[in-house]
């Protein structure tokens, strides 16, 4: 067993060292996957018809996508810059407040995207209906042409969770509804579907239903014919905005510009421009409103203030117009002295600071009013504390960065969490820069009342009347110089209101681009690579899960050995006695075949060989049949040939040949010590198809046939043969079965290894790979039997000078060199075999072509039978 093993284990070795065949470490086999194409190119074809064809029946039918382009100019306010602070202070104080409703280009990119502008954008336009042309194959979309328009209610508009379908037919010069509805559970759920059924004699009308009342009205674009249908869907218009919210996107032309490039994809490229053009108007218009924000909150502010002074400046006219009738006073003199100015300074500084108090008091009442809670505080209001004054204006700030992040999220967001936290802090610090300033200007107050009534006791020795005047006509002056500053204020911001410019501006108009979906070219690509794929495929299976060889183009991929024959299969009607199928003075397809193995084996033989071994891997790939055959062939020549059965274990000569005898054989002579040609020529018989050929049977079943062929006695009986017989074909056991050829081919010259199409594995081709490189068995090479010629595999039908190509074979030969057998000419494709002994290399050995334009009309000339 160990020595089973170790030769396994060393012919396992040999394989490994042995040479690839020809093609068999490509990649790709370009020759095999163009016969491959060529013998089912009916399949390709049919295969590439009916992709194309669906590729085409898609494409024709098929919604296309056509994609919208604009840019927009987006204006920058620099708020981002190292000085933003300070130019932010000196817009709000000559704008009263007017900001930016953005903290960088990002900000905007994310508010064109949004879902409530996208929302604003599909009310405006009604585009949360759907209308098609019902057609023969293909519902038509309509925008802006339909015949009839739908909508729904806004209250039962916003509950759908579902899209309404609706079918509208105008028959016999009426209206012909029918659809289907979801009633609304919740935002998620819904129960449904509910079909309904309408018919109105005309339009406009109203249809109720489960999810409320539907108008029909009649459109300007187009008027319903009789017969004509169309569908419509309507969807909420939070379902529609998603849609547009998903296709539309928006992208930063250049990272220096602030021009924002809008693409929106559409089946409707007048819908998509309709959109994209609307989209820049709602944009500017939810830009103006965040900026004039705190502009028309000032005016609210403003206005209380008017109406207050004013009724304080009349109280005060009242009162001096009643003095002057109560005292009779026409005309006031006024003896001013330095005292008395002191004391109009210091009263003025004095009603100033009541002033400041005042705004201070009236600011205070504000921020502590729970409805005025994260509202903007008044800027700009005549108040002189700078500290209060900034913090409002970066209140102010906080609260329209906070409005502007609630647009796209909630209040619980990440995102505005710590700004809300921020504001609250900026309230705190307001409130307690407030208290803080009262109390300056408290004591700033008092400190003027001394000195006020300082200079007021020296201006009491005035007469009385003039004092009171005097008195009443300074609250008169700074009443009115604060009423007018108000009304001035007031101007201003209305100006600001007026004057609001756009946040963004269209520079490059709504324009029509390329269709996107679907794209023609890589469809067909598609197609046309499945169609190529398919059968591909499918051929790659078949050819992956067949084991068996099929002919010569498989045992090509499989061997480096010479092939020297494709056998088809044999007619029954053409076979004779012994399944003989070589007959004389015919030329028929089957005797070509063995005329050209004849010759191919002719170059193979040096001067004196002459003993042609047969074997196959199993029985029942043909080497009987292939070796009677050849042996005829060969007699047909005029040689003396003799076929040996040494199959000894089990003859088929015999049955062959239908020859019943079963006492003559080799077995008679192998059992001598040294057998003479007496000995040979009595176990020799007529073969009885051809005289020029003898049978040497392999006589009685010896019990121990390995021993037998071991004998010397084999050799010396072949040695006798030799010396009487031109050539000797010897018909043996198979090799993978049992080991008696491998002793049998010590006495042989050359090889021929037989496998049969559609019976031999491949898997067999290791071991006579393996047998080669061993050299075990002379110069082998390879028949493949029993081709079925009705078939087209591996190659075109047999014929001559059609399938295997045998013509070169014989033109090369006879110029090679091979009598030293060294360098064996055009003789296959074995390319570096290796050192087959004086094998040699067997070169280019293998195309047998066009076996007619050779010189086999001369077969019998001298050269051929030396």
């Amino acid at each position: 067993m160990e020595q089973n093993l170790n030769t396994e284990t060393e012919l396992e070795n040999q394989q490994q060292q042995m040479p690839q065949p020809e093609g068999a470490g490509n990649a790709i086999n370009f020759a095999t996957i163009f016969t491959a194409v060529v013998l089912n190119w009916k399949w390709f074809v049919l295969s590439i018809v009916i992709c194309l064809g669906l590729a085409a029946v898609y494409l024709r039918y098929a919604t296309p996508i056509y994609q919208v382009s604009a840019k927009l100019l987006i204006k920058d306010n620099d708020q981002n810059s190292p000085n933003s602070a300070n130019k932010n202070a000196m817009l709000n104080s000559a704008t009263l407040g007017l900001i930016s409703n953005s903290n960088g280009f990002d900000n905007e990119m994310e508010i064109l995207t949004s879902h409530s502008l996208a929302l604003q954008v599909v009310k405006d336009m009604k585009i949360y209906v759907d209308y098609y042309f019902v057609g023969k194959v293909k519902d038509e979309l309509l925008y802006r042409q339909q015949p009839i328009n739908v909508d729904m209610d806004e209250a039962h508009l916003n509950k759908l969770n579902m899209p309404v379908q609706l079918k509208i037919t105008r028959e016999d010069n009426s209206y012909k509804i029918s659809g289907t509805c979801y009633v609304p559970v919740d935002k998620l759920a819904s129960k449904g579907p509910f079909k309904f059924e309408r018919t109105v004699q005309s339009i406009p009308s109203t249809i109720y239903t489960r999810v409320g009342a539907i108008q029909l009205t009649q459109s300007p674009y187009a008027v319903m014919k009789d017969g004509e249908s169309i569908k419509v869907f309507i969807y909420s218009p939070q379902m529609a905005a998603n849609k547009y919210v998903e296709e539309l996107s928006a992208t930063q032309t250049s990272k220096t510009t602030t021009i924002a490039q809008l693409t929106l994809n559409d089946e409707d490229p007048q819908r998509a421009l309709d959109y994209v053009q609307r989209l820049s108007v709602c944009y500017n218009q939810q830009a103006n409103v965040d900026k004039n924000e705190i502009a028309r909150r000032t005016e609210q502010f403003i206005n209380g203030r008017l109406e207050k002074i004013n009724a304080e400046l009349g109280n005060t006219e009242g009162q001096l117009e009643s003095y002057k009738r109560r005292n009779n006073v026409v005309e006031l003199k006024t003896n001013a002295t330095g005292a008395y100015t002191n004391a109009t300074e210091y009263q003025q500084k004095l009603s100033e600071a009541n002033t400041q108090v005042a705004l201070i008091s009236e600011m205070q009442i504000y921020m502590n009013n729970p409805k005025n809670h994260f509202q903007p505080l008044p800027s700009n209001v005549g108040l002189d504390d700078q500290a209060s004054t900034a913090l409002i204006s970066n209140y102010n700030e906080l609260l329209q960065k906070r409005s502007l992040l609630l647009q796209s999220a909630s209040e619980n967001s990440p995102s505005v969490i710590p700004l809300t936290s921020q504001i609250s802090e900026m309230e705190r610090a307001i409130r307690r820069a407030l208290v803080q300033a009262r109390k300056n200007l408290e004591i700033q107050r008092n400190a003027l009342a001394v000195e006020y009534g300082k200079y007021q006791g020296q201006v009491g020795e005035t007469p009385e009347q003039e004092r009171m005047l005097t008195q009443i006509g300074r609250q008169q002056e700074v009443k009115s110089g604060l009423y007018l500053m108000l009304l001035q204020k007031r101007e201003e911001n209305s100006i600001s209101l007026a004057a609001t410019a756009d946040k963004g501006k269209l520079i490059d108009g709504p324009s029509l681009g390329k269709k996107v979906s679907p794209k023609s070219s890589i469809i067909l690509l598609v197609a046309l690579m499945l169609a190529l794929a398919i059968p591909s495929l499918i051929l790659f299976l078949l050819e992956f899960f067949r084991y068996k060889i099929e002919g010569h183009e498989d045992v090509a991929k499989l061997t480096t050995l010479p092939i020297i024959a494709d056998i088809a299969v044999s007619s029954e009607t053409a076979k004779t006695k012994g399944e003989i199928v070589v007959h004389e003075n015919k030329n028929n397809q089957m005797e070509e075949i063995f005329r050209s193995m004849r010759t191919n084996i002719q170059f193979m033989l040096e001067k004196d060989e002459k003993v042609i071994m047969f074997t196959s891997s199993t029985s029942g790939e043909g080497k009987t049949f292939v070796a009677s055959n050849l042996a005829m062939s060969f007699a047909l020549l005029g040689k003396r040939v003799l076929l040996v059965g040494l199959d000894i274990r089990k003859p088929r000569l015999a049955n062959l040949f239908e020859i019943d005898d079963f006492v003559h054989g080799i077995t008679n002579l192998l059992v001598k010590e040294s057998p003479t040609w007496d000995d040979v020529e009595k176990q020799l018989l007529p073969s009885g198809v051809n005289k020029n050929l003898t049978l040497l049977m392999a006589g009685p079943t010896p019990p121990n046939p390995a021993e037998l062929v071991t004998r010397k006695s084999l050799g010396i009986t072949f040695d006798l043969l030799r010396q009487h017989f031109d050539y000797i074909i010897v018909d043996t056991a198979p090799v993978g079965l049992v080991t008696d050829t491998l002793q049998i081919a010590k006495v042989c010259d050359t090889t021929v290894y037989v496998c049969r199409a559609d019976y031999t594995p491949k898997e067999n081709f290791e071991m006579i790979n393996g047998l080669a490189f061993s050299k075990k068995m002379p110069k082998m090479s390879i028949v493949v039997n029993g081709i079925d010629m009705s078939k087209k595999k591996n190659g075109y039908y047999y014929g001559y000078g059609k399938y295997g190509k045998y013509g070169r074979y014989a033109r090369n030969l006879r110029s090679s060199a091979y009598g030293s057998y060294g360098s064996y000419g055009s003789y296959g494709h074995y390319g570096h075999y290796g050192s087959y002994g004086s094998y040699g290399n067997y070169g280019n050995y293998g195309s047998y072509g066009n076996y007619k334009d050779s010189h086999y009309s001369n077969e019998k000339d001298d050269s051929i039978k030396q």
